[in-house]
This record gives structure tokens, C-alpha cells and sequence, in this order.
């Protein structure tokens, strides 16, 4: 019910427009010492990295940077009130690729931290960490992952289809979902992942029908039409989307009695539909990585 859910809800959102070339993450190891508030400050800390050589932070993707955080030593001095607790830290950056394991960087760095508890001290050693050190760090890994995607375009398609033939379509639209756009063979991949995504939104077809029919009852014509128009031809309840389509244009004919108002949002609609799938399949892979046991995704 939850990836059904993503699937309908992601049609309403329109992708935005992204600037940068690449997607990137952050996965937290399962079995990272750090509590909770110490993990959200190093995750900042990475997208700075990141943000600082124009590479575009996402919730989750296939592209991430993995800390691995390991305690040198442990030292407590008593004094005073309270004993302090002295931590020295070695956190080990990785870019990789969470699905093929290609990786695309590495780098570790020392720190030191104080504290009345030892988590206090951790967060105190993150703190130390300076973002702006770390540009020729991603710099690379940025040039390394678009070669990687420029040299694979072929392989990951590929990859792609044969896991939607097993009906795997969530990691199948996962392997393509972190592509980046400035690439030329990007449309090719936007291709890929259209169809794939129509084969996967067939299997909740009747599911589908029901939030067009919520959004066109809701005078929601735009949005009714968007999700109606992404019921396949060959689905069960592909002659009754049909039948909305043709509700939702009598409806909108009436609001749009111009010619050339009409043409123009037939073309719009278009537009909206190709764009709002990619974001509803991007969605889906979203999923994908967030059930995966090795990494837990935070935002």
C-alpha cells in the first residue's frame, strides 16, 4: 500500500528544474556509533560538501556518501564538577554507488572532541569539520560519476529492462533514477524510465482510476487528466480512463471555448504528464532505497 501510494501522489508534483550536473546522498551505515542529533549535524556537513562543487543533495539515490565514524581513543579527566570526556574520531568518506558498489572517491580525517558524554564529544569532533576543505574531494567524485554514467548509459538501460521483465520494476527505475540530466544520452534514459514506469503504475491500475476520478470530482481537471493519462492502453481499466479522459475534455472544452487556449494547454498537459512520471518514478526508487538493510537515508 505505501509504494501504491507513491506511485498516485507523485503524479501531482511537477520536478523541478536542476541546475547541477549530479545527484548525490547521504547513507548512514546501519552500525554507525553516532546518536541521532550527531549523525543530522554530519549529514549537513557532507551535502555542504557537496552543495559547495554544484552537485545536486537528494533525499536518497544510488549515488551517496557513505561516513564510516571509528573511536582512535577515549580518554576521561576528572575534574572539577563534572569528568570531561576527550575523543579522538577517524571518519572515512566514500562516494559509491549503493547498488553496483562503484566507488567514486574516498577520503578519512582525524578529529578531536570534548564533552561531559561521549556523544557530546563526537558532536563536538564533527563540529571541526570544514566543508570548504573538502572541494577538490568532490570535484573528483563529481567527474568520476559522470563518466561513469556517460561510459554505462548503454549497460544501465539494459540493466533496467531486464529487472522489469522479473516485474522488478522499483530497482529497476532505481538503476536509472539517479542519471544526470546534463548528459546527452539522458533523454534516451528518460525513455527508459518512462516505459518501465508504465509497465509497474499497471499493476494498480483500478487504484490509479480512483485518485483521477477523486482530483476530476474535485474539479481538479489538470490533475485528473495528468493521472488518468498514465493508465496504459493495455490495462484492465484502460477503457474506463479512457472514458474519464473524454469526461475531464467536455468539462475543460467548456473552460476553454478558445482555440488557441485549448491548443495550448493540450500541449501543457503534455509536458506535465511526461514530467510529473519521471518524479513519480524517481519516487519509486526513492522507496527502493530507503528498504535497503545496509544504509538508513534520513532527511
Amino acid at each position: 500500500m505505501k509504494r501504491l501510494l507513491i506511485f498516485i501522489m507523485a503524479i501531482f508534483v511537477i520536478l523541478p528544474s536542476m541546475a547541477e550536473d549530479a545527484y548525490i546522498s547521504v547513507a548512514m551505515p546501519n552500525s554507525s556509533i553516532l546518536d541521532s542529533n550527531t549523525k543530522t549535524l554530519l549529514k549537513n556537513k557532507l551535502l555542504n560538501m557537496a552543495s559547495s562543487e554544484g552537485v545536486a543533495s537528494m533525499e536518497t539515490c544510488a549515488i551517496a556518501m557513505i561516513p564510516e565514524v571509528n573511536v582512535l581513543n577515549k580518554e576521561l579527566v576528572e575534574g572539577g564538577m563534572r569528568n570531561i570526556t576527550s575523543m579522538e574520531l577517524s571518519v572515512t568518506i566514500t562516494v559509491r554507488n549503493i547498488l553496483t558498489g562503484a566507488v567514486f572517491n574516498t577520503t578519512s580525517v582525524s578529529l578531536r572532541g570534548e564533552g561531559y558524554s561521549e556523544n557530546e564529544a563526537m558532536r563536538s569532533a564533527i563540529r571541526k569539520i570544514d566543508p570548504a576543505k573538502y572541494a577538490s574531494f568532490v570535484k573528483l567524485a563529481k567527474e568520476k560519476i559522470m563518466s561513469y554514467y556517460r561510459n554505462n548509459t548503454a549497460a544501465l538501460i539494459a540493466k533496467a529492462n531486464t529487472l522489469a521483465n522479473q516485474q522488478q520494476y522499483d530497482e529497476a527505475l532505481a538503476t536509472l533514477s539517479s542519471y544526470p540530466e546534463s548528459l546527452a544520452d539522458y533523454p534516451k534514459v528518460a525513455t527508459a524510465i518512462t516505459a518501465i514506469f508504465k509497465k509497474a503504475q499497471t499493476q494498480y491500475c483500478s487504484e490509479i482510476l480512483q485518485a483521477a476520478r477523486a482530483a476530476f470530482a474535485q474539479r481538479d481537471f489538470e490533475g485528473a487528466a495528468n493521472i488518468a493519462s498514465t493508465i496504459d492502453a493495455t490495462s484492465s481499466c484502460a477503457t474506463e480512463a479512457k472514458a474519464l479522459l473524454e469526461s475531464i475534455k467536455r468539462s475543460t472544452d467548456k473552460q476553454y471555448n478558445n482555440e488557441v487556449e485549448a491548443q495550448r494547454q493540450k500541449v501543457m498537459t503534455r509536458e506535465r504528464i511526461a514530467t510529473a512520471t519521471i518524479k513519480a518514478a524517481r519516487d519509486v526508487a526513492v522507496a527502493y532505497y530507503k528498504r535497503q538493510n545496509n544504509y538508513v537515508f534520513f532527511w
